[in-house]
């Protein structure tokens, strides 16, 4: 599902899975990043590969709420649940776009 959001922004919801986590020492991706079961170019051909960030550095949504947010790619990494990820094309960290919202669930 793909919608509109503003001038030449765009927003996708991604339904998937959670391959790897990353957390980083510098600002270089937002500080922290999840790689998704599916690539995102077919979807917002703005983003990178199959990585979102969450922007732990506090750029896009404040700290607190970005490492939530890596918690619950953590959480369906070890568990093997899926996700539902909001990605924004608008806003980026090397061209990886920034994941707004995820959602942790067993049904799709």
């Amino acid at each position: 599902m793909l919608f509109v959001t503003g001038a030449g922004a765009d927003t996708a919801n991604v339904e998937t899975s959670v391959i790897k986590t990353l957390v980083s020492g510098d600002t270089a991706y937002g500080g922290c990043m999840a790689q998704l079961g599916r690539r995102l170019e077919g979807l917002l051909p703005a983003c990178r590969g199959n990585w979102v960030t969450f922007s732990c550095d506090g750029t896009y949504t404040d700290p607190v709420r970005a490492y939530r947010m890596l918690d619950q790619a953590q959480l369906a990494l070890a568990t093997g649940m899926r996700v539902l990820v909001v990605v924004d094309d608008s806003k980026q960290h090397n061209g990886y776009c920034f994941a707004s919202r995820i959602d942790v669930t067993s049904e799709f």
